[in-house]
């Protein structure tokens, strides 16, 4: 069990460390209007697949 707890306190360390280290950096981030576009795409190919092949109508 104490090998457990001070592995996890290891990792949990690690991860604050990187984070604190990369919170300066700007990222360029995801393209907020070309992945909603894609999304609503996809939402209405599936709405339109799933109506055509209702086999309950």
């Amino acid at each position: 069990m104490l090998t457990t707890m001070s592995a996890l306190s290891s990792a949990t360390q690690a991860a604050n460390t990187l984070l604190a280290e990369g919170a300066g950096k700007e990222h360029s981030g995801i393209n907020a209007p070309l992945n909603g576009g894609i999304v609503l795409a996809v939402l209405l190919v599936l709405l339109f697949i799933t109506t055509r092949l209702n086999k309950d109508r």
